[in-house]
């Protein structure tokens, strides 16, 4: 008998199915969490109204969330998730680390521009998250952060990043990635995405690099 013939291996099917159809009707809540959190803000938005804009009943939304700033606390979840997947992937196996950085870097950026409107809330909303929320939040932050710092602190051991510190670096480094959803409305009128965190990294590179390493690197930035 094979697997999926036996009784574990149809059990299995199954709960693949339920999960996936959790994760995409979470999808959907979160979504249109997002929307109308960045059109009423978190004080004036409704269960009923988010249940009537994701498509579900308000019952199905309470499967998932407890109160209202549950909803909240996923939506800006959902991005550091992204950053923590995204980031140390990209930066994976690069053992040079003014090249780790930037494949970092581009990595953050790019979550932020699929998440734009997500972006904005965690700076505009969190306040209203309890302070246990919080606490969280910023342990996850700390954590997306020390992919940097740990970078900059290799970089500095080999001589490749000039001194500085790296806690303040790397703080440095995801408000530069967060500036293109917080002044998305004025740059996008002067750059699209790959040529802002182009542009990003030859301010990076000049800040960070030592400068007799600078040129082997201007094939990272716009300007060289």
């Amino acid at each position: 008998m094979s697997q999926s013939d036996s009784p574990n291996g149809n059990l299995e099917g199954i709960e693949a199915v339920r999960a996936a159809r959790i994760e995409w009707r979470l999808g959907q809540i979160l979504t249109a969490a997002t929307k109308l959190l960045s059109q009423q803000g978190f004080q004036k938005m409704l269960i009923t109204d988010l249940a009537k804009e994701a498509g579900v009943s308000v019952g199905t939304i309470y499967q998932y969330v407890n109160t209202k700033e549950d909803i909240l606390l996923l939506v800006v979840n959902d991005i550091i998730e992204s950053y923590r997947h995204e980031v140390p992937a990209a930066m994976e196996g690069i053992e040079d680390p003014v090249e780790r950085l930037a494949a970092g870097f581009r990595a953050y950026c790019m979550v932020v521009d699929a998440h734009r409107t997500a972006a904005l809330l965690a700076y505009q909303e969190t306040k209203s998250i309890s302070r246990e929320g919080r606490e969280r939040l910023m342990q996850l932050e700390v954590e997306t952060n020390s992919y940097f710092s740990d970078c900059i602190k290799d970089g500095m051991r080999s001589g490749k990043f000039a001194p500085v510190e790296p806690a303040v670096a790397s703080a440095t480094l995801t408000m530069l990635a967060h500036m293109w959803a917080l002044k998305h409305w004025y740059l996008n009128s002067l750059f699209d995405v790959k040529e802002y965190i182009n542009s990003q990294l030859s301010f990076i590179i000049r800040a960070l690099v030592a400068t007799e390493h600078q040129k082997s690197y201007s094939h990272l930035s716009a300007f060289g």
